[in-house]
């Protein structure tokens, strides 16, 4: 029987409906998602009104949004009010969210990847319209094509790139040099330095802060499939070979969870680790105790490369055409070449234009980051993870299984067995 994870959300008996005077209907109230371009309501038309924008941003990356927020809402020339909500956590916005699909109360805009609407893709807004339109200022082909594919995934356009990022190499550069070591080009190299700084220094020289990315990295590093709308594709050779690689890795007492610490970056800059691997938005968040330099690199591979790319894409849901013209309005200056500059410099994260990469002031930031040098020396191998219904419930389960079986120091075969199970009791 095809089992399937459905979250239950008990309504109250009667829906509040909050009346915006200047903006007209919210998206509770229905209607269409698909706008054609004659139903857009022209940029010189767009009545004042107020946009509540969801997120799930915090510290440099709250603060960097905020500017580039206000900044729009003190210079738009139709009276449009951004209101940004802070939803805590990404895991906190996922939940919210498919909580409010079911009662039709959806922000207007929000930050989303693409799994957390698959069970509520009635309600993102066809964007298709709008980027046709353009309002001859969204150039939208400037946006990276890997992005645009992305958000093209449904079949439809359902949202704008925004915070994008790609996992790096983080490590102890001190550390690395005083023990003759180079940052890590293969697997062996992992095996490497885990065992010198175990033997030379009693420490675990790794930790990766997203379990379930570790493993769709380290099967594709291997040649192996990872999983489909039909379930488990890494019940291989190559898929046992790279589980058992993660749980050695483990069981050796090489790498280690992330635990309370919640992220590396903590045990990276305190001395307590050697390396993570994590988000390059991270680098942020790094900040080395006295006597340590900080080391950025790409992401070893093994019979081939591969590296996540991460980071959420910004949604329409608002079912009302003047509110919606007026996100757009936000979506583009949001996103537009000046604004992706400021955003990647001031966060980590990287532009989601080639004129934002290409610009002289990114260039010039790129030239003093070696973060932002790794994010591109490896665009080659990133990969993007397919979303369909049950992608999201197989990310969230398959970290936690994880964890459960590191702790439990299983072997490979054990962990590839439980992995398969879990992940074919979500698809099939």
């Amino acid at each position: 029987m095809k089992m399937k994870r459905i979250l239950c959300v008990l309504l109250s008996a009667m829906m509040l409906l909050s009346v915006f005077t200047a903006c007209g209907s919210t998206a509770s109230e229905g209607g269409t998602t698909t706008p054609t371009i004659d139903e857009i309501v022209d940029s010189a038309d767009i009545e004042a009104c107020e946009i509540v924008f969801w997120h799930a941003m915090s510290n440099a990356q709250e603060e960097a949004l905020t500017a580039i927020t206000e900044e729009f809402n003190a210079t738009n020339e139709w009276g449009i009010t951004v209101t940004l909500v802070n939803q805590g956590t990404y895991s906190d916005l996922s939940t919210k969210l498919t909580a409010n699909a079911a009662s039709d109360t959806l922000p207007d805009l929000s930050q989303a990847y693409n799994n957390y609407v698959t069970s509520y893709l009635d309600k993102v807004v066809h964007l298709d319209a709008y980027v046709e339109r353009g309002y001859d200022e969204m150039d939208y082909e400037d946006i990276l094509e890997s992005y645009r594919d992305e958000n093209s995934e449904f079949g439809f356009i359902s949202g704008v790139a925004f915070n994008k990022s790609t996992y790096l190499y983080f490590y102890n550069k001190t550390l690395f040099d005083q023990l003759g070591l180079s940052a890590p080009e293969t697997w062996d190299d992992l095996i490497t330095i885990g065992e010198t700084f175990q033997s030379e220094l009693g420490m675990v020289s790794l930790g990766y802060d997203d379990l379930a990315g570790l493993i769709e990295a380290t099967l594709l590093q291997n040649g192996a499939e990872y999983i489909s709308e039909d379930g488990a594709e890494f019940d291989t050779e190559e898929g046992l070979e790279a589980i058992t690689y993660l749980m050695d890795l483990y069981n050796n007492g090489y790498a280690r969870l992330v635990g309370e610490d919640s992220y590396f970056s903590g045990p990276l800059g305190n001395g307590l680790v050697g390396a993570y691997v994590g988000s390059s938005t991270g680098v942020s968040y790094i900040s080395m105790i006295d006597g340590y330099e900080l080391g950025v690199s790409t992401l070893p591979g093994n019979v081939t490369k591969a590296a996540n790319t991460a980071g959420t894409n910004v949604m329409m849901f608002t079912t009302d055409l003047n509110k919606q013209a007026a996100a757009w309005e936000y979506l583009k200056f949001l996103t537009n070449t000046e604004n992706t500059v400021y955003w990647a410099m001031q966060t980590g994260y990287m532009p989601v234009r080639t004129s934002g990469f290409e610009s002289e002031e990114y260039q010039e930031y790129m030239a003093g980051s070696e973060a932002a040098q790794a994010c591109y020396a490896q665009q080659d191998a990133y990969f993007s993870s397919l979303n369909f219904d049950g992608s999201y419930d197989v990310r969230t389960d398959i970290g936690s299984k994880f964890e459960e079986l590191v702790l439990a120091e299983a072997d490979g075969q054990t962990a590839l067995d439980e992995l398969v199970a879990l992940v074919n009791g979500i698809l099939q």
